[in-house]
């Protein structure tokens, strides 16, 4: 540590409101309510329980390629041009000629803190049940899951958006008699998704809605006419 000042930055993974289909969120709210949990909307109670979160990676970007070379000679004054020797193959290394985007592992890995009850568990395994009984092609599917990553101060200094996500895998739930005491644990839903897109953001990208719209204001006033677009609540 450089710093005895706690780290501010961090992460934030929502996901949309969508995500849960209408059956599973009205039984889930009923279900949260009853049991007295603090945040009773079940898409922000599987977001509270989120611990880790793994995006991107690639893979296989060098491209490999067998060439036939001539021997390095030992660094001998004496040693003549005659001496060096054909070798066998030798591995040259070159960049994949396959796009970027394509060599990108397009997984995103969601790492849940189990709840008492097993509550967010069993809410992802009866949303995936019954969007896996569906048509895949249904628009109950959500189209998007958006990740904040925060800067040292706390602010948000880029969005990233993972586009058409698909559950992929899940991990068991394992239940063990020989842990003398309940502990803590997390499980890990696998998703797929078809593209990414991401975004720095600025300074002036940083400016309320409402500040916009007084900018907006500004740029119009100056001869006493406001348009009828432009106002601020």
């Amino acid at each position: 540590m450089f710093t005895l000042q706690g780290r501010k930055d961090g992460f934030k993974l929502t996901l949309p409101d969508d995500f849960l289909v209408d059956e599973v969120k009205e039984k889930y709210s009923f279900i949260l309510k009853k049991s007295k949990q603090f945040v009773y909307k079940p898409v922000d109670f599987l977001n509270e329980t989120i611990q880790k979160v793994q995006v991107f990676g690639f893979s296989n970007a060098a491209f490999e390629q067998q060439q036939a070379t001539r021997g390095v000679p030992l660094r001998n004054p004496n040693r003549v041009n005659e001496n060096r020797r054909l070798t066998g193959n030798t591995a040259f290394q070159y960049r994949n000629s396959i796009p970027a985007i394509a060599l990108t592992d397009k997984t995103l890995n969601i790492d849940f803190r189990h709840t008492l009850g097993y509550i967010n568990y069993m809410m992802l395994v009866e949303n995936f049940i019954y969007l896996y009984t569906k048509d895949t092609r249904s628009d109950k599917l959500t189209s998007h899951i958006n990740l904040e990553i925060f800067n040292q101060i706390g602010e948000v200094y880029a969005k990233i958006q993972f586009i058409d996500p698909v559950i992929n895998a899940m991990d068991m739930l394992d239940f063990d008699y020989t842990q003398p005491v309940a502990q803590s644990s997390t499980f890990k839903v696998e998703m797929k998704y078809s593209n990414f897109d991401y975004q720095f953001i600025t300074e002036t990208q940083k400016l309320s809605a409402v500040d916009v719209a007084l900018l907006h204001l500004d740029e119009h006033t100056e001869n006493n006419n406001v348009p009828d677009d432009v106002y601020v609540k």
